[in-house]
């Protein structure tokens, strides 16, 4: 199945092709300080990072006029789409997106204008797979370095918003999105003699990723509270998780069978999710990488210097196998932010736990240790 995409995806003559998974941006229309401090970290991840293409994670701009406290037009929103993806058009690189579940919020509910507009972007890369629930579902195929043999295939989602039943939680991914998923990826196996493999990208993570975290007490310091169906507990890191967890992972009000649908086909080897502002973890469960992508935006609550980029390399002589990992805007400044106040930079501050006072010093401390290590605890005292 040769996917009519818009832009013609391939590996480089040195066999290597980079993704840049930008987490949740939340542009407002209102050019700010902390747009400018986003957008310095993604024409930073432009410049340096040399991606061969990148994904937006979903809960990309705003649809009001807050300071005229009124909807947007569409040239507005097409306005704050230009200046998001700049840093990466005016380098030539091809733009995806996944819309997160603030994407159909009022007062513009149809993620189908906002579709339209990203349409008239250069090298934008979605189609839109008609008479399947959600806006921008589609396929898109990477090719060899010669452009004839599909390799690797990329899964671009709409994860959808609230949870269908009306009860308070986050949408799943429907029974008709798994059907498409599933008769899309029979085909692209029958043409190509063999299961290709492939990333999931969406903006909603799904449910098994509590099965990287293990329960414990409220009373342990470096907990988090459990989201949606595993709300009534806490839990901590466990022994398969890597990377940063902040908050409990936001997965839909039911597990409506999505991942056990990649287990059957067999050809997912990796998805990755936005939506949770603060984790950036990964870790293996059956088999394939869940990963969390920590937000871009300034706009809205955060953690700290740790808003980044996630990045994906692949390789064409072992497509099967790939590396990933985050970025930080701290990374390439270090503290020269213009936006976020001296409190906010404290490294690796646990939000869900702990308020960072002068009477709570202490507490904070504590929380601090989970993602970097007593030494920088330490450190930080110290001065």
């Amino acid at each position: 199945m040769r996917c009519q995409t818009p832009v013609h995806l391939q590996f480089s003559e040195s066999g290597k092709f980079r993704i840049l998974a930008i987490g949740d941006s939340h542009e407002k229309l209102e050019f700010n300080e902390k747009t400018e401090d986003m957008l310095r970290l993604l024409n930073a991840s432009a410049e340096y990072l040399h991606p061969d293409m990148v994904v937006f994670m979903g809960d990309l701009v705003s649809r009001e006029n807050l300071h005229e406290n009124r909807p947007a037009t569409e040239d507005e929103i097409f306005e704050q789409i230009v200046r998001l993806t700049k840093p990466f058009t005016s380098r030539n690189i091809p733009i995806g997106i996944v819309f997160g579940n603030h994407d159909g919020d009022p007062p513009v509910e149809d993620k189908k204008v906002v579709f339209a507009l990203f349409n008239r972007i250069p090298k934008f890369i979605n189609t839109d797979e008609s008479g399947v629930t959600g806006v921008g579902n589609c396929f898109v195929p990477i090719y060899d370095h010669t452009g004839e043999k599909m390799l690797f295939n990329l899964w671009l989602l709409d994860s959808g918003s609230a949870a269908q039943d009306g009860s308070d939680g986050y949408a799943w991914v429907d029974d008709d999105q798994i059907g498409w998923y599933e008769h899309t990826c029979d085909a692209i196996t029958a043409e190509n003699g063999g299961v290709v493999p492939s990333i999931f990208f969406q903006h909603i993570p799904v449910c098994e990723e509590y099965e990287l975290l293990r329960k414990t007490s409220i009373l342990h310091p470096c907990r988090v509270r459990g989201m949606s169906m595993y709300s009534g507990s806490y839990y901590t890191r466990g022994d398969k998780l890597q990377g940063y967890l902040g908050e409990g992972p936001a997965v839909p009000a039911r597990n409506n069978g999505q991942f056990a649908s990649w287990k059957k086909k067999g050809d997912v080897i990796a998805a990755i999710f936005g939506h949770d502002h603060m984790n950036d973890f990964q870790g293996e469960v059956d088999g394939i990488l869940l990963c969390q992508t920590q937000c871009s935006g300034f706009t809205m609550w955060g953690d700290g210097l740790k808003q980044g980029v996630r990045v994906i390399d692949l390789n064409e002589a072992d497509p099967k196998s790939f590396d990933t990992y985050m970025v930080r805007y701290r990374d390439f400044f270090g503290t020269k932010c213009k936006s976020i106040t001296p409190y906010n930079l404290l490294s690796d501050r646990w939000h869900i736990n702990f308020k960072i006072t002068l009477g709570v010093l202490g507490a904070a401390a504590v929380g601090a240790a989970v993602g970097t290590g007593v030494h920088k605890l330490k450190k930080f005292l110290k001065k």
